[in-house]
């Protein structure tokens, strides 16, 4: 179902997420590297070399045109051909919710990651106010075409349990925080008020992390 999404789903370049990767990677692996935009515009901000991993293969082949090596591979089912620790730095873009098994997908990854290296990770938040709002009212889980509730996700996370799944892979966090802020309706600001924040997660569409390989 992935590989049938639309081609401007694999043409976002996703520039509020490249402030995130640290200074001095030198080679990132892209997990889920689309047509290679995100790839192609931090090449364009920095002296770097990008590695995709990608399974649509009509993304993969316009990926080649802006990275220095795509993998067309499934990496629940095999492994990229590179030695281990040959890269700086791993980022997933919102693609760890698209495996059936995203705990597994980072360990299987982990070993190409330099000890020391970095793991960047941006991953939607199911408790994103719109999406409780519905379920609240009328009572809806609707499967859409993109967003937190697309239907090609198999996976849904909070930020405790994304936290959750990159501390289970051997990654320790040092960086974590809501990325495209929403509005809360007033109803939910006063319920954030009243709990001392405990509902101002509901406010961001995605968390990034940002993590080291212990």
């Amino acid at each position: 179902m992935y590989q049938d999404k639309q081609a401007a789903y694999f043409a976002n370049s996703r520039p509020e997420m490249t402030p995130f990767v640290p200074a001095g990677v030198r080679r990132v692996l892209e997990l889920g590297c689309g047509g290679g935009e995100f790839g192609a515009a931090l090449k364009s901000q920095r002296a770097l070399d990008v590695i995709g991993i990608e399974t649509a293969t009509a993304a993969a082949a316009a990926a080649r045109q802006r990275l220095d090596r795509v993998l067309e591979i499934d990496i629940e089912r095999e492994l990229p051909d590179l030695a281990e620790g040959a890269c700086d730095c791993l980022v997933c873009n919102d693609v760890l919710e698209h495996l059936a098994d995203p705990w597994a997908a980072l360990q299987r990854l982990r070993p190409y990651v330099r000890s020391g290296g970095w793991l960047v990770a941006s991953i939607p938040n199911v408790r994103f106010h719109k999406v409780v709002r519905r379920l609240i009212w009328p009572g809806e889980w609707r499967y859409e075409h993109d967003g937190v509730l697309d239907r090609t996700h198999l996976r849904f996370f909070t930020r405790q349990s994304a936290r959750e799944l990159v501390e289970s892979a051997g990654f320790r966090i040092e960086r974590m925080e809501g990325i495209n802020r929403s509005s809360l309706p007033v109803w939910l600001r006063l319920l954030d008020a009243v709990t001392r924040g405990r509902f101002d997660d509901t406010r961001y569409l995605q968390f990034v992390i940002v993590a080291r390989r212990d």
